[in-house]
């Protein structure tokens, strides 16, 4: 057993604590055979502080309770209590790559690829602004102040800037009863008058809305909740980029951001 005065215990806490840092990688195609068989440990590889031997770095995976540890060249997953550490490959299937660093881990953490998600927005109540090629997908709460105030960037764009870009607005319920009422409103308001509700989200104007009866508009509610939570969405505003730059949190300069110069 691990106590939380050994120095086990204060080493683990002390690496969930260590900050990111981005680089850059190298697509591979998953391995047509299984990884070799795992040779039989050392009598002290069954410590902590086997494991916790001359660590580089952690980083925390977007998935409950793992995190991917660098030692050396050796790459391996502890889980959040420390109880148990997972050897072999790990493969990023959302982007088709193989976890061998936390360059890696870095890189990747901070994108999706777009082709391979196949993320239907539409169906989640997206309301779009502009009819550009290029797709940026935003999840906001309508009691959101940071996504005020990114829709107010987006409605401040030329003709120029907003050209190349189809916005598509997805209205997320975070932040407690009256977002969920709101959302509600909009879902359903969006399903005889997409226009009307596109202008209320932009313009921020909700006590007008409609009201909404029966089941009307729940339905793209919950997906929009389903999806955001598949994501590991913990904060609004979230954008997804046309080339899969995520970005938690308005961006400073959206145009830059756009172009990928700012985040």
């Amino acid at each position: 057993m691990i106590h939380r005065n050994t120095p086990s215990f204060r080493l683990l806490i002390a690496v969930l604590a260590m900050p990111l840092a981005a680089s850059a990688g190298e697509r591979i195609t998953p391995p047509e055979a299984g990884p070799p068989p795992l040779a039989t440990p050392r009598p002290d590889e069954g410590t902590l502080e086997h494991w916790m031997q001359g660590i580089d770095g952690m980083r925390r995976l977007p998935v409950a309770g793992v995190h991917m540890v660098q030692a050396g060249e050796r790459v391996f997953f502890v889980s959040t209590n420390g109880r148990y550490v997972f050897l072999g490959a790990a493969i990023d299937l959302w982007n088709g790559e193989r976890l061998t660093s936390l360059a890696e881990a870095d890189r990747w953490l901070e994108r999706l690829d777009p082709a391979r998600l196949k993320l239907d927005v539409g169906d989640l109540g997206a309301l779009d602004v502009g009819a550009g090629a290029q797709e940026v997908r935003i999840f906001v709460d309508p009691q959101c102040t940071q996504c005020a105030d990114l829709l107010d960037q987006i409605a401040a764009l030329t003709p120029a800037e907003r050209a190349p870009y189809r916005f598509r607005l997805i209205p997320l319920a975070v932040l407690g009863q009256p977002s969920v009422a709101i959302v509600v409103r909009l879902n359903c308001l969006a399903e005889t008058d997409r226009a009307r509700a596109t202008e209320a989200l932009l313009t921020h104007q909700f006590e007008t809305l409609p009201g909404a009866s029966g089941t009307c508009g729940q339905g793209a509610l919950q997906r929009a909740l389903v999806t955001a939570q598949l994501l590991g969405i913990d904060r609004v505003p979230f954008l997804i980029a046309p080339d899969g730059r995520l970005q938690a949190g308005a961006p400073m300069n959206l145009p830059l951001w756009l172009q990928g110069d700012d985040a």
